[in-house]
């Protein structure tokens, strides 16, 4: 399933630098909690800027149910981060259900993200 927050990324996946040697992530739990809440059919406002937030509300009803059938997710694998246009952590996520994913998060300011992605189907 193709989700379709990619739109969302003003072009940092396609030009993206080089890994830095970084051991962890530090946005795994943010990222668990909005993989979470988009799956139950909410977009959190809270953790969300607002061109991301918009166009998560135009499209849970697409993406949420996908999403929700792959089941709870089992583990959160640290990749790498990039910094082209600000910080951006790359995660395989494991559920209980399908295959793994590989998902992006960045774009922090203010508490809140700008990038929440993923190209795998």
């Amino acid at each position: 399933m193709l989700y379709t927050f990619s739109f969302l990324i003003a072009g940092a996946a396609l030009t993206m630098s080089a890994p830095t040697a970084s051991a962890q992530g530090r946005y795994s739990a943010a990222l668990r909690t909005i993989l979470t809440r988009t799956a139950s059919g909410t977009c959190p406002a809270d953790m969300m800027q607002a061109k991301l937030l918009k166009a998560c509300r135009q499209q849970i009803a697409k993406s949420g149910p996908p999403l929700a059938s792959k089941g709870t997710i089992k583990a959160l694998n640290f990749i790498k981060t990039t910094h082209t246009v600000g910080r951006t952590e790359f995660y395989k996520v494991f559920f209980t259900k399908g295959n793994p994913e590989i998902w992006l998060i960045g774009g922090l300011e203010s508490g809140k993200f700008a990038e929440f992605y993923t190209d795998d189907e």
